[in-house]
């Protein structure tokens, strides 16, 4: 048995138009499963900004990569014979794998039944439960949890086209706040638009960008981008705002040369709170999450934007897509149609 492995080639140029010099695709060959070793089949795999980090080497949550080392990326996968049962985690840019249940270092999680069924209740695809889980559950924290966003308060989305930020608008416009979102695309801004009549939208690509929006006026700021326009909005920022500080996208490609921030004291005498935001930070609230955003499914207040590609070795195209700020929404290597081995 084989299987289509992307290794790391090189660390990721900073060129994004290079960005094929870092992946190389290889056939593998795959041991037989056994009563301890389940035979897994990739259904699909999630492209995210934090994998430019990733193939640049870094450490982060999961192990620096070494060179020829399997890429990250997270992945719902199934056991081959039974794709009834689909399980979450960090599989990598593989197309099958052997998992051992016994070890609890690289454990997947089993995604619950009654999950899948409320996913088809919400005419939803599987597809989707990665974007819920990495999108959707950041979201919900940074906004609903941690900012406690109420009706009538200004909320400011940074990356607001992208997958978080498209679910961002969706939670603060259905709690009827004052919404605005930051992109610097022309496509982008004519989709929000169109999806969203009442949202304010702000093209950071303008040299007064950062004018449109008043000083110390701003309730909540979540942010996807970091550095040099979380700094600007830091001015921004009301008396006892609220920061979710979800990604760094400004700084991914040049992550060991970050400037910091030159307004920190700010930070102090407004008394603002920052906390830093990730799908998985509170399995204690996981469930209270999930019952919010299905609630929002159900009533037709939430949708997910998805784009997709059907092969493995897209993986490098869809990067490059994500990484020039060219998508809407989510981005998915969607396996699920493939031969079995």
């Amino acid at each position: 048995m084989h299987k289509q492995s992307l290794i790391l080639q090189k660390k990721a140029p900073k060129d994004i138009n290079e960005l094929d010099q870092a992946f190389k695709l290889i056939d593998q060959k795959l041991d037989a499963p056994s009563s301890q070793l389940l035979l897994m089949k990739t259904r699909y795999i999630s492209i995210d900004p934090i994998m430019r980090v990733w193939i640049s080497g870094a450490k982060t949550y999961l192990p620096a990569l070494q060179q020829n080392d399997i890429i990250h990326a997270f992945t719902l996968s199934s056991p081959v014979d039974s794709q009834n049962d689909i399980y979450f985690g960090p599989a990598g840019l593989q197309t099958h794998f052997l998992y051992d249940k016994t070890n609890k270092k690289k454990q997947l999680i089993k995604v619950p039944r009654q999950m899948l069924q409320m996913m088809q209740k919400c005419e939803l695809q599987n597809s989707n439960l990665l974007t819920i889980i990495l999108n959707g559950l950041p979201a919900y924290y940074g906004l609903v949890d941690f900012c406690k966003i109420q009706k009538g308060q200004r909320v400011v989305i940074s990356a607001a086209a992208g997958a978080t930020g498209l679910f961002c608008i969706q939670l603060a416009i259905n709690m009827q706040c004052d919404v605005i979102g930051f992109t610097g695309d022309k496509e982008k801004i004519k989709f929000l638009q169109n999806q969203f009549p009442t949202l304010r939208i702000i093209n950071y690509k303008l040299d007064d960008w950062d004018k449109q929006i008043e000083n110390n006026s701003v309730d909540c700021y979540f942010d996807n981008v970091g550095e040099y326009m979380l700094e600007k909005m830091i001015d921004k920022m009301r008396k006892n705002g609220k920061i979710a500080l979800c990604g760094s996208m400004g700084s991914s490609s040049n992550y060991n040369e970050r400037q910091g921030l030159s307004n920190m004291n700010q930070i102090i005498y407004k008394r603002l709170k920052l906390k830093g935001i990730t799908f998985n930070q509170e399995l204690n609230k996981i469930q209270a999450a999930f019952d919010y955003l299905f609630q929002q499914f159900q009533q037709k207040r939430l949708r997910i934007f998805q784009e997709e590609y059907n092969q493995l070795n897209d993986t490098p195209k869809a990067l490059k897509r994500l990484f020039k700020g060219e998508n809407i929404g989510k981005i998915i290597i969607n396996l699920d149609n493939q031969a079995k081995l």
